[in-house]
């Protein structure tokens, strides 16, 4: 059961992930079979605390963020999944001025096509510029920090990662702004969120160990790999019986 699921996460203190009021009939259902709201059933069954991942959670009630603030849950924001499936704005804003960690994913690439993280920043400063009506919602500082250390906080490590601190481990980004897309740039932090892309990282570095560099994956086979995916992905059409 889910309430097991939970107990034996907390057991092992790896916390738990889940997707929660994604889409309208998410919480449909939920009031159908429950009669409560998404997160309202999950704090009357116990599994709402600060080790939950709640991803998604478009169609949350005053009364549910309250709770989630309340319970110092997790929130995990997926907007450019959010927009290709249309199912709907998440309330970030209101949920970061009610104290509530909010993190940055992409979601899975059944649902968002394209895994970069980078364009997630710009999307989630542009999405509740628009929704809210006000330029000055989410600052590039701001979604930097929910990419980070919220980040961290959601997974429950802000000792460990997040930011570059004495005493943690060394995970670092190294993006190239002498790009016609970025020069010149007047503040690093806007120029991360509004004006780079995903393929002008150049370094990577993974708790000390330089895994990208110059742009080059130095851990795999970069190509082979790439051919791999392609051979599977014809396998599977071709066993489903859908031309390509």
């Amino acid at each position: 059961t889910l309430v097991r699921t939970y107990e034996i996460a907390r057991e092992w203190g790896v916390g738990m992930h889940m997707h929660v009021a994604e889409v309208k009939d998410d919480q449909e259902h939920t009031l159908r079979e429950k009669g409560l709201r998404h997160v309202e059933w999950l704090d009357k069954i116990g599994c709402l605390g600060p080790d939950m991942q709640l991803v998604h959670t478009v169609w949350l009630s005053d009364r549910e963020i309250d709770l989630v603030a309340e319970r110092g849950a997790k929130i995990v924001h997926c907007p450019v999944s959010n927009m290709y499936l249309a199912s709907g704005v998440a309330r970030v804003p209101e949920m970061l001025a009610r104290g509530i960690t909010v993190a940055l994913a992409t979601d899975g690439p059944g649902s968002n096509n394209n895994q970069d993280m980078i364009e997630t920043l710009k999307t989630t400063a542009l999405l509740h510029k628009v929704t809210t009506l006000d330029a000055m919602v989410l600052q590039p500082e701001d979604v930097i920090w929910m990419a980070c250390r919220e980040g961290a906080e959601t997974f429950g490590q802000p000792d460990q990662i997040g930011s570059l601190e004495v005493g943690k481990k060394a995970d670092v980004v190294l993006v190239d702004l002498n790009t016609p897309f970025a020069a010149p740039v007047h503040r690093v932090p806007s120029a991360l969120v509004y004006n780079v892309h995903g393929n002008d990282v150049d370094t990577v570095i993974i708790d000390g160990r330089v895994v990208m560099r110059d742009k080059e994956v130095m851990v795999l086979d970069e190509g082979a790999l790439l051919e791999e995916c392609r051979q599977a992905a014809s396998s599977l059409m071709a066993r489903a019986n859908v031309p390509l």
